[in-house]
């Protein structure tokens, strides 16, 4: 069913219209299966979770992250994440201003 493709809310715990991706400051559970920048050499590493249409709208707080890829289902409490993750905002800058990304700013 489509409304399962991502697995359970991390505010409400339901499956029905979760498609909305959250990338957290926080390293996840499972190296490798969260979310990565290849502007700055991030791995992807950083913890990740879903939640619902309803639950975005209300801006429910988050009680779970994915424990791997969202799909799988598997997740822990948010409480678990507590390692800091995050860009290295000095390699953005200077992708940025070398004119990498076709435009020079910042």
């Amino acid at each position: 069913m489509v409304d399962e493709l991502i697995g359970p809310c991390c505010a409400c715990g339901l499956t029905r219209n979760v498609r909305n991706v959250i990338m957290l400051d926080k390293r996840a559970p499972i190296a490798g299966t969260g979310w990565g920048c290849v502007v700055c050499g991030l791995p992807s590493d950083g913890a990740v979770a879903v939640v619902c249409d309803d639950c975005l709208d209300e801006e429910a707080p988050l009680k779970f992250i994915c424990k791997g890829y969202a799909s799988q289902g598997d997740r822990a409490p948010i409480e678990t994440a507590t390692e800091p993750f995050g860009h290295d905002l000095a390699l953005h800058r200077l992708a940025f201003s070398s004119g990498f990304f076709g435009v020079s700013c910042l």
